[in-house]
């Protein structure tokens, strides 16, 4: 998953925070094009694919 779903441009890999309250942290994918936002836990999860935990990485999704 290297181009968005909905424009076809490119994504890079986030986060989004919850500063208020509850700390919290989503991994997602946005497109550089569009601001199209794909949670990427959800987007593994439909997949069948196992989650792992990684150190912080940032950058482009490979």
């Amino acid at each position: 998953m290297v181009k968005c779903e909905r424009c076809g441009g490119f994504l890079v890999k986030d986060s989004i925070y919850n500063v208020g309250g509850q700390f919290l942290e989503l991994e997602i994918a946005r497109c550089v094009n569009c601001g199209h936002i794909v949670d990427l836990t959800l987007f593994k999860s439909a997949q069948g694919k196992q989650i792992i935990a990684h150190p912080k990485d940032e950058g482009v999704l490979n």
